[in-house]
């Protein structure tokens, strides 16, 4: 695969993650690093709000070539949940980018190669 933000991520990686969801929290994958962790963990309830915005701000903001904008997924991200009580301190910013890249890490999302502004997708299945 030559995108080096997509999945495959080690199998240390989801067992990792499955611990952490026993305790209602996820692990962040990225698969830029070694371990194919980021470091921390989110509330498993802010992550499931946030993955579910994600895949539907691509689906909603998508143009004919099926991509969105990094930026305006971020923004509706912002308008939608910055007063939510699951995000006492109303910034979104970090927790909808850090989402992304474990997305695309999961093998659920992808950047388009090359473009500038940033450009999401939703990956095609494999088969």
């Amino acid at each position: 695969m030559s995108d080096p933000h997509s999945a495959p991520v080690p199998d240390s990686a989801w067992a990792a993650d499955a611990e952490a969801r026993a305790r209602g929290r996820v692990e962040v994958f990225n698969a830029t690093r070694p371990d194919g962790l980021d470091g921390w963990t989110m509330d498993l309830r802010q992550y499931e709000v946030l993955r579910a915005h994600v895949l539907d701000a691509i689906d909603e903001l998508a143009g004919p070539d099926g991509t969105a904008l990094l930026r305006d997924v971020v923004a509706l991200g912002q308008d939608r949940y910055g007063r939510h009580e699951l995000f006492p301190g109303g910034r979104l910013r970090n927790y909808v980018t850090y989402t992304k890249v474990d997305l695309e890490a999961r093998g659920e999302i992808e950047r388009v190669p090359g473009s500038s502004p940033q450009r999401i997708r939703r990956r095609a299945p494999e088969g």
